[in-house]
């Protein structure tokens, strides 16, 4: 349950995120749930005592407390009673409206370019962490990727799957892809390790 405290503790989380992750959030809940459903993620926010996130005054280039990236997908799933189903699809969903992606995806001429560029390409999304891609093999069809220094939230693996998983499908051109996160730092891990396959 969000509450003004679990909001504090959230808002302590170090680093920092694009705004266009906000923006990106309000386009899919404006396609599952319509206005009244963005509506009501606002009521709740200034309730909370929060400034409204999915407002246009948001820059998609700007920086904003990553606690805020958090807020909004707790809100999300609390308001709407979503499982991590629908937060994995929010994830798959995300690179289709990123303005950042969209401006990277020239650069996406094959995987192994898409994911040796993979730290550049996490450092124009957030000012922590870094995401390593120590494995590459297209003989075998398998991708791992590791993201470093970031225990941040579960809610967040979730999301990365469903993220990651597009992010490979605008390069492998194949629905037929797995994902899995085998490594987690809310197991004891020392870091994220996601296992991508596809046919």
């Amino acid at each position: 349950m969000l509450d003004k405290n679990t909001i504090e503790e959230i808002l302590k989380i170090k680093g920092e995120t694009r705004g266009a992750v906000f923006h990106t959030d309000a386009k899919y809940i404006l396609n599952k749930k319509g206005e009244q459903g963005l509506n009501e993620l606002r009521k709740k926010l200034k309730a909370l005592g929060q400034e409204d996130i999915y407002s246009e005054e948001i820059k998609s280039t700007g920086w904003y407390p990553l606690g805020l990236r958090v807020l909004s997908l707790l809100l999300i799933k609390e308001t709407f009673n979503w499982d991590k189903k629908e937060i994995f699809n929010m994830g798959m969903s995300a690179p289709k409206h990123s303005f950042i992606v969209k401006t990277l995806l020239r650069y996406f001429v094959s995987i192994e370019k898409t994911f040796e560029e993979s730290a550049k390409y996490w450092e124009k999304h957030y000012t922590i962490s870094e995401l390593k891609a120590p494995e590459i093999n297209l003989k075998e069809k398998r991708l791992v990727l590791h993201l470093m220094d970031f225990k941040i939230h579960p809610i967040l693996c979730t999301y990365f799957k469903g993220y990651f998983k597009a992010i490979t499908n605008l390069v492998v051109k194949t629905d037929k892809i797995t994902i899995k996160e085998t490594k987690c730092p809310f197991n004891g891990d020392a870091y994220h390790e996601f296992v991508i396959k596809w046919e």
